[in-house]
């Protein structure tokens, strides 16, 4: 795939912002570094996964913290920061790879590639955006004596905030301090880890998940120009996904700790009620109290007004507003290994109280 002009650029963004469920980042944000990539190499060439040698090695990209941190201080050197302290530390790079989807980190690795001229392949570790690492890691906590290397930048100098970090040891351990980092740069930094051979990329990823996120962002952009209502509406369907209606947002409540947005999002849709708890994504939908989607399940919230995906943290300043309400049953996505394992889930479902790995 080659990236060539800004219809391209927000075809993946708009599309990978759907893919968030919530998460992944601000589609502005998104935009903004995928036009600065295009304008440094004139285009972004992206790898099909059969264009990458088995013995190749894949490093992954991904932004780690929370949107709604006041704090929060990423810029584009940062992304490229991240990726050359990996390298000084004696980690060979052949390929890099987004680790989910996301208004952000669909292109996450652009700027990265355009700079460093290394390639990016279409082997993000997950098909839809996660909260955790370890569910970005496509596994990898599942393969004994799998050393985890990360490297970290990001925080504003001017405040004292800014840290680089290099880290090294088991992925669970290593993500709780990449995790802590960025709480201590203000709420976000940018990331490079876990060298991986591409064969096992190509196992344990989701090949493709960039490629069908264009093509969600193109029926975007397709329709947004005649009707944002329809819009909402047609991306489900080809998605495969259900519509559970035109929904307004009662109340929401949100607060950032240890790095994560965490809250409930109460919605009236005619008679009936609905909550969403989120965990940066969106994790569970319930009707009137009953289970509908539940995480990896991508469950969406599409603003009519722009007819473009809301991000959980937006959904605090949006009481009143109409949504349109739907999800994708995880049968019809892409998804990496990283969120198929019930054990990542299990410090998640003790902060939300909500029951997740028995819907697997």
């Amino acid at each position: 795939m080659k990236i060539r002009n800004i219809e391209d650029v927000k075809s993946v963004v708009y599309g990978g912002a759907f893919f968030g469920g919530g998460g992944g980042g601000h589609i502005s944000e998104g935009l903004k570094y995928a036009e600065l990539a295009l304008n440094l190499g004139g285009e972004i060439n992206i790898l099909e996964p059969n264009e990458i040698d088995d013995e190749q090695v894949l490093v992954t990209v991904s932004v780690v913290g929370s949107q709604a941190a006041e704090e929060r201080y990423l810029r584009p050197i940062h992304l490229v920061r991240a990726v050359e302290v990996l390298r000084e530390n004696g980690v060979r790079i052949d390929g890099l790879i987004p680790c989910e989807m996301g208004g952000v980190n669909s292109v996450n690795g652009w700027i990265q590639s355009a700079i460093l001229k290394i390639p990016v392949v279409d082997i993000p570790c997950d098909g839809r955006a996660h909260p955790t690492s370890v569910m970005g890691s496509m596994g990898l906590h599942k393969v004994k004596n799998y050393i985890s290397k990360q490297a970290v930048a990001g925080g504003d100098p001017e405040t004292g905030k800014y840290l680089e970090l290099f880290v090294s040891g088991s992925l669970q351990v290593v993500s709780r301090f990449v995790r802590k980092a960025a709480e201590e740069a203000g709420g976000e930094v940018a990331v490079a880890r876990n060298p991986v051979e591409a064969r096992y990329a190509k196992i344990h990823g989701a090949s493709g998940a960039i490629k069908q996120s264009m093509k969600i962002g193109k029926i975007i952009i397709e329709y947004i120009s005649r009707d944002r209502m329809e819009t909402c509406y047609k991306v489900f369907e080809v998605a495969k996904g259900e519509v559970i209606g035109e929904c307004k947002i009662d109340d929401a409540f949100l607060e950032t700790r240890g790095g994560f947005d965490i809250g409930i999002i109460k919605l009236a849709c005619g008679s009936n009620r609905y909550e969403m708890v989120f965990f940066n994504e969106y994790m569970t939908l319930e009707r009137n109290d009953q289970r509908i989607a539940t995480f990896p399940d991508l469950i969406v919230l599409m603003n009519p007004e722009t007819g473009l995906p809301m991000l959980s943290a937006e959904a605090l300043k949006s009481r009143g507003k109409t949504v349109i309400v739907g999800y994708v049953h995880k049968e019809h996505l892409i998804l990496g290994d990283g969120v198929k394992h019930p054990e990542v889930y299990i410090d998640l479902e003790k902060i939300i109280n909500k029951n997740i790995a028995r819907y697997l």
